[in-house]
C-alpha cells in the first residue's frame, strides 16, 4: 500500500523537530495551521518560524515546493530528504526565494539537482548549518560570509592564515561541530588539521 503524502510530511516534521530538540532548542508546535509554519523555536535572540518540507520519492532530484510567501529574517525552510536521514538544509526564506523558481500555480519550487549541481553549490553553506538559528541575524550573516570565503578559489590560503597553528585549527573544529556548521566547512577544517599535523 502506497504511503500517503501527509505521512511522508509528518515523518519529516518529527525528524526535524527531534533534531532541533537534540541541539538544545525550545520547540513550540502551533495548535492550528498558521501560514504553513510547522514549529517555532526560541533562541537567546528571539523566535524563529520553521516550515519543514520533506521528500522521499522523486524521478530525478529532490524538488521542494513551498506556497508563495513573503521572506523575512526569522523565517526558515528546512528541506529534508528521507533517503538522506542525516542531512538537513536550513535555508533562510530570502535565500529560498532567490534560488527557487516561481510557478504559475502559486509555489516557489526549489530543485536541488544532482550532487554537483549549481544549486547545491549555492546552498552548500546551509547544509546542517543549525548555527544560524542560534545566533542573531548579524552574527549569523558574519559566519556565513566567512564560510563563503572558504569555498572560493583562495579560501585555502585564507584558512591557513586565519588558523596558523594546529591548536587554532582544533579549537575551531571543535566549535564548528558543537554549533552545527555545515559538513562541507567541517571537512575543510579537517583537511587543514591534517595539513598542520603533517607540517608541524
Amino acid at each position: 500500500m502506497a504511503k500517503a503524502t501527509q505521512t511522508t510530511g509528518k515523518q519529516g516534521e518529527l525528524r526535524v523537530i527531534g533534531e532541533l530538540l537534540k541541539r538544545g532548542f525550545d520547540v513550540y508546535l502551533p495548535a492550528v495551521d498558521i501560514g504553513g509554519i510547522d514549529c517555532i523555536i526560541r533562541s537567546d535572540v528571539g523566535y524563529r518560524e520553521i516550515q519543514v518540507k520533506t521528500r522521499e520519492k522523486y524521478h530525478h532530484s529532490p524538488l521542494f515546493a513551498v506556497k508563495k510567501f513573503t521572506p523575512r529574517d526569522n523565517f526558515f525552510i528546512i528541506c529534508y530528504d528521507l533517503n538522506d536521514p542525516n542531512t538537513f538544509w536550513i535555508i533562510p526564506s530570502k535565500k529560498f526565494k532567490e534560488v527557487s523558481r516561481e510557478s504559475k500555480s502559486g509555489y516557489f519550487r526549489l530543485d536541488f539537482g544532482g550532487e554537483y549541481s549549481d544549486t547545491r553549490k549555492k546552498l552548500h553553506i546551509y547544509q546542517n548549518n543549525f548555527f544560524q538559528l542560534f545566533e542573531g541575524s548579524r552574527e549569523a550573516e558574519k559566519e556565513l560570509k566567512k564560510v563563503e570565503r572558504v569555498i572560493k578559489k583562495n579560501g585555502w590560503q585564507w584558512l591557513k592564515e586565519k588558523y596558523p597553528t594546529l591548536a587554532d585549527v582544533n579549537k575551531k573544529l571543535k566549535e564548528a561541530k558543537e554549533k552545527g556548521y555545515s559538513n562541507g566547512y567541517i571537512k575543510v577544517l579537517e583537511n587543514l588539521k591534517k595539513y598542520r599535523e603533517k607540517h608541524k
